[in-house]
């Protein structure tokens, strides 16, 4: 029996107490909040991160005929990132999307840069380039530069930017990027 009144009496203040806790946990949170976004700082999304809503962090690599092109190249314009290898049969796969996107909407303010995370030599990109008529930029990343700044566990992997150089979308993996879902997204983006 005394044990059943233990029980009531603890359940009893753990009722009568336990908003009391619950309040103060969210006043801790909310100052916490508060601090870090005092005037005195950055709210974040002033920092360059490959994370949405965030600058995407600019960066200079060699294209395929030998000249520096890096994002500040293509200021003003939605930009379409993808990070892809020869050696990836997915990221093959999706360039002839890629290609059509490209000339669909180059005229109206966007572009795609293919990163090649290849390492060595070039041939076998230049080759597959070639064989495949594609007229978007592509950037040879031997030394990880850009593969640094945008972290992956998968390939491909693509990075739609906006035209304030903010990362709108981030994409894991091989998709589609000529299909009509694709296309009115695009559209939005580039009118803003």
């Amino acid at each position: 029996m005394k044990s059943t009144v233990l029980k009531e009496n603890s359940f009893i203040h753990l009722k009568k107490h336990g908003l009391l806790y619950l309040l103060f946990v969210i006043v801790l949170a909310v100052v916490f909040y508060r601090i870090q976004l005092s005037p005195n700082q950055k709210t974040g999304l002033d920092q360059e991160r490959p994370e949405v809503g965030h600058p995407a962090p600019d960066f200079t690599l060699r294209n395929l005929q030998g000249n520096l092109e890096g994002l500040t190249d293509h200021k003003d314009k939605v930009i379409i990132l993808n990070f892809w290898a020869t050696w990836c049969a997915p990221c093959l796969e999706e360039m002839p999307a890629f290609e059509k996107l490209y000339r669909r909407y180059r005229s109206q303010r966007l572009t795609v840069l293919a990163v090649s995370l290849d390492k060595g030599d070039i041939s076998k990109v230049k080759g597959f380039v070639d064989t495949n008529n594609l007229t978007f930029p592509v950037l040879i990343d031997s030394d990880g530069v850009a593969e640094k700044l945008y972290p992956s566990f998968t390939i491909p992997f693509t990075y739609v930017i906006d035209k304030e150089g903010r990362v709108a979308a981030r994409v894991d993996g091989a998709k589609n990027w000529a299909s009509d879902e694709t296309f009115v997204a695009l559209d939005i983006l580039i009118k803003g």
